[in-house]
Formats: structure tokens, sequence, C-alpha cells
């Protein structure tokens, strides 16, 4: 009889069904290789099994060795794997805590982890017992429940200009790489405060630090914080400090470029290039001014020629001396006392490596400035 149905498969077709065989249920296909295999009944060769339940020849010989060796249940449903415990090598507490924090208190040149930066640093710090790799700390993450997930490296800010002064400050930043004679680098003012406890992470066996609020006392006459002006410098990777006596005005300012001015001129160097952010004190008439005269007073005597490059508002990562104040902040934390003004600044001072030098006043006010 003829049949109405014909079916006729296409080679691609064919494939797409052996495949659908091949992944059969383990027991499923042990079942028809024992059936076809049975010397009482079909006593199929272990070709002619083969070819008809798309496998090897290996597979139907393994089948029929476990059935004589290791009995029907185990040829059927095979062998058990056992069940393997793992030591885990990260701490995973340690490790959330780690991922909290900023990648440049370790010594890195970026703000934001990767996993392998993190599985880096957890072999160097001690977290981890020899080199992890990438996919164990996202397990390890995973299993504490953190979602890691990487910031995002085009930050901006609301600035229009944004690209364009970016642009600038990255452009003079590969100038002063191939003028040994350039200087370039961050400004910033930052308060020290004597009250103000930062925010402390430690690891250690027992229970964490507690930082106690701290309130001043009647009989304290000194200053709650003390201000100081910040130069980062990118070819010295080092700080240059200069603390104020009152706030950060447009004078100060002027008297704190001067002094750098003054420090790299020593050094042979021809050209500063300040990049910093625009407070009033810094687009101050009075630091416009000094700037006018200091270059031309340069141009006719010689010294060093100063170039000022404004950073876009609101964007403290452009600015690398940003981060550098927190992990000093830390450093010089008492816990349990406040320090004398005296006492903040030379930690400070310890800290950053430099020698302490008198405050700076602002003349504009009527007062002179103390010589050093």
């Amino acid at each position: 009889m003829k049949k109405k149905y014909v079916v006729q498969l296409t080679e691609v077709e064919r494939e797409t069904l052996r495949g659908v065989i091949r992944k059969l249920a383990g027991r499923v296909r042990r079942a028809q290789i024992l059936l076809k295999a049975d010397a009482s009944g079909p006593n199929w060769t272990d070709k002619r099994i083969e070819q008809a339940c798309f496998c090897r020849t290996r597979t139907v010989e393994n089948i029929r060795r476990r059935l004589v060796t290791e009995g029907f249940e185990i040829a059927l449903s095979g062998k058990k794997r056992s069940a393997h415990t793992y030591e885990r090598r990260l701490d995973g507490l340690r490790l959330q805590e780690l991922a909290r924090q900023s990648p440049r208190n370790f010594g890195k040149k970026r703000s934001t982890w990767t996993l392998q930066l993190l599985a880096d640093t957890c072999s160097e710090i001690g977290i981890a017992d020899g080199k992890v790799s990438h996919e164990t700390v996202r397990q390890t993450l995973k299993r504490m429940g953190v979602k890691f997930r990487r910031a995002e490296l085009w930050m901006t800010s609301p600035d229009p200009h944004y690209a364009q002064k970016k642009a600038l400050r990255d452009r003079y930043i590969r100038l002063a790489d191939e003028h040994p004679e350039w200087v370039v680098g961050f400004l910033d003012e930052v308060w020290w405060s004597r009250l103000a406890r930062p925010t402390l992470r430690a690891w250690s066996a027992g229970d964490p630090l507690k930082i106690h609020v701290l309130s001043r006392p009647k009989d304290d006459t000194e200053p709650v914080a003390i201000s100081c002006y910040g130069f980062l410098r990118r070819d010295t990777d080092r700080v240059m400090l200069r603390f104020v006596e009152g706030r950060p005005v447009g004078d100060v300012t002027a008297q704190f470029l001067s002094w750098v001015c003054e420090q790299i001129r020593a050094e042979g160097k021809s050209r500063l290039i300040v990049i910093w952010d625009v407070p009033s004190w810094h687009s101050a008439k009075l630091v416009s001014d000094w700037l006018g005269e200091h270059n031309r007073a340069v141009k006719r005597d010689g010294g060093v020629k100063v170039l000022f490059c404004p950073l876009p508002v609101k964007s403290p990562w452009l600015n690398n001396i940003e981060t550098w104040w927190e992990p000093a902040k830390r450093a010089i934390l008492e816990p349990d006392r406040i320090l004398t003004a005296q006492e903040v600044v030379s930690r400070v001072c310890d800290h950053f490596g430099t020698i302490p030098l008198p405050c700076l006043k602002n003349r504009a006010a009527g007062v002179e400035i103390e010589s050093e």
C-alpha cells in the first residue's frame, strides 16, 4: 500500500536528530544497549548496537563489562559520583570588605575594581592562600550575596565644556612627559579636622576598632580644623604642602603658587602647569593679577612660567590629588583623644614626607606673612 505521508529528511535534519539521540538520558541508552546485547534475546554485535544507538563501540563494551563485573544496577544507572569537599581558598568576609574599598588604598592606579585586580590584591595582602583566579573571586562574591558590577569608566560632569577641558588636561600631561624641564601637577585644598572621625575599615581576628565621636572641651581654644594647600607633582609623585592660618583666599593662593615656583626653579625647571578646580579663591582677581605680573617678570628676567588648566565643575576624578587626602586622614587618626593643632600639622607632614613650614597668612587682610 502506497504511503500517504512520506518522510524525506535533509542531511542537516538527520544530523539534528542524531544529536537528539546522543543526548538521551543515560539510563535510556544503557537500557537499549543491554536489551540488544542480551545473549538470550537479539544478541546483536557491538558494531550493530553502535549504529542503532548512535554511540561508540567502546561505550557498548564498557556497559557489557559493568554488567558482568559490577552488577545490573551499576550497568543500568552508572557509577555515582563521589562528593568532593574542596577547601575554600578565599575568606568571603575579608574579600567583601576589600571590594568596598578603593584600589588606590592598596597602591593601585585606578579607582574601580576589576575581578582580576581583586584576585591579584587578595594574593598580595594575604587574603588568599597563593594565587587565585578572577573566577574564584566571582564565585566567592556570589556566594556572599554580592553582585559585582564594574563602575562606569566614562564618568562625566554637568559642565557643558567637559570634553574640551578634559582634553586640555590630557594634552598638558602628554606635553610634560615630552619636556623634562616642565612640571605638571594637581593643586587642591583640604581641611584637617581635629574632631571628625574618618571611616576606618580593617581586618582583625577580634572585634573591629570602634571610633567614638569626640567632643571639643570648653577650654580648647585651638581651631577645630586646619586648612592647607597641596600640590601633587606628577614627575616625582610627591605632595608639596603649606598650611594656612585661616582659610584659603586669593592672596594665600598666590603666595602658595609663588612658593611652588621658587622650589621648582631651584631644580632648573622652566614651566609650571597647574591643574585645579575653580573655587572662588582660584578664580579671584588677586590670582589672575599675580599670574599676569609673574609671567611678565619671567619673560623679562627669566624664571618659571605658570599656566593654569581649570578642570570641569564637579569632576573630582580628574584631580589626582583628591585620592591622597582620605588615606592621610585615616593615617593621622587618634581614636581616643583630640589632637592638638601642632600634632595634626606634624603628623600630616610626616605622612607626606615634608618639612613643616610657617603657615601662610592673608596679607590682604592687613597681616604680614611670616618670613620663612
